[in-house]
């Protein structure tokens, strides 16, 4: 997938910000507002990009086994909350990047 980077991940994430920083009353929901996130997500985990050499190597794995079809993996997935839960932490992660990108970004500004 062609230009898999911070910015594609922020661009999946975006419309779903709100929604992911919300935990009330959705527990054991099946289905639900998350999967066609995490769908996409795990796709741009698994894929070859300097990006995912970042990502810590707990979420690559958890894509890979979903995408194999491993039973647990796909079972504790069919679960809203544990979507939400990976994914939630997966963005924060992704924010603690693009809080550095944006400090690194501002060194070169000042240095300039």
């Amino acid at each position: 997938m062609p230009g898999v980077d911070l910015d594609a991940y922020l661009k999946l994430f975006e419309p779903y910000e709100v929604q992911l920083r919300d935990f009330g009353g959705r527990e054991r929901e099946y289905g639900g507002r998350f999967a066609m996130l995490f769908r996409q997500v795990v796709r741009l985990l698994v894929e070859e990009a300097e990006i995912n050499l970042l990502v810590p190597k707990m979420y690559i794995a958890v894509a890979h086994r979903y995408l194999d079809r491993e039973p647990d993996t796909v079972r504790h997935f069919s679960y809203e909350d544990n979507r939400h839960f990976f994914l939630s932490e997966l963005r924060d992660w992704i924010a603690v990047q693009e809080r550095g990108r944006a400090m690194r970004q501002a060194g070169r500004v000042g240095e300039a």
